[in-house]
């Protein structure tokens, strides 16, 4: 369980919290789907497992809701499947799925990045800000350029989870190492199965590889060696030791998500 209301919040003020961060972007993505009359809310963190959520929001979904041509399936979520600050009192279970933050900020970089795979909106902030082609980049470059902005100015893939917390009481905090065993305890074993026992995304399989340098390689030679060998630089490639100093300080608001310090933030 995770506590992530603030004194404002337990004082009363919680139209005040929420407003405060309505302006910063906070907490807005939170969804919520009955399943065999039980109210499952989600807290949808890219790179958490969400690709495998949103399959399941769309297959489980009343079969009367429409759907419009084209339209991703978190448009359709959040059109149908916003959670309402009354909401969060309602349901059975509020999941937080979370995973430790260097590992989730190099699947972003693989699998965005490497393989291109939905990589459309972090390569337009990337190439905006930075004011060059993502190709020509390299990691070092994505580590300490462009993820050292303020994070309001950056795309969601990169924020701290924490930065997605809303103000409420997560029943369910769940490694993403654990998902499938935690899911099936809240879901059924089949259903479990049939979401969550193996990742979704294009690179969650590829093999990772030693690779000398890889964190100064540009993203087009990163590329093209995937094309050519099916691998992709394993994390010690990527993060040398002053890199990975250096990303751990700038997530150290992750490190603790899971710990006893996971508690109310001030506002």
């Amino acid at each position: 369980m995770l506590d992530n209301r603030t004194l404002l919040d337990k004082t009363g003020l919680a139209g005040l919290q929420r407003g405060i961060d309505r302006a910063r972007g906070v907490g807005r993505n939170h969804f919520m789907i009955e399943i065999a009359g039980r109210r499952l809310g989600y807290c949808y963190i890219r790179k958490n497992a969400c690709s495998s959520f949103k399959r399941m929001f769309l297959d489980l979904a009343p079969p009367d809701l429409p759907r419009r041509p084209d339209e991703r399936p978190i448009d359709f979520m959040r059109r149908h499947f916003r959670m309402t600050p009354e909401d969060f009192e309602r349901c059975d279970h509020l999941v937080l799925v979370h995973r430790e933050p260097l590992a989730r900020l190099l699947s972003m970089f693989r699998n965005k990045f490497v393989a291109e795979t939905g990589a459309q909106d972090i390569t337009r902030s990337f190439e905006r800000l930075e004011g060059r082609p993502a190709a020509q980049a390299s990691f070092r470059d994505f580590a300490t350029r462009y993820l050292a902005r303020d994070f309001a100015r950056i795309d969601r893939h990169v924020l701290p989870q924490r930065l997605h917390l809303a103000r409420a009481v997560y029943t369910d905090v769940i490694p993403i190492s654990d998902l499938h065993d935690r899911m099936a305890a809240i879901l059924g074993p089949d259903l479990a199965a049939r979401y969550f026992a193996r990742p979704v995304n294009r690179s969650s399989h590829v093999p990772l590889v030693a690779m000398p340098g890889a964190a100064e390689r540009p993203v087009a030679e990163l590329r093209r060696l995937y094309a050519e060998t099916g691998t992709m630089p394993d994390d010690d490639s990527l993060l040398p030791p002053d890199l990975r100093a250096r990303l751990l300080a700038r997530y150290a608001m992750d490190r603790d998500l899971a710990g006893p310090a996971a508690a109310a933030r001030p506002a």
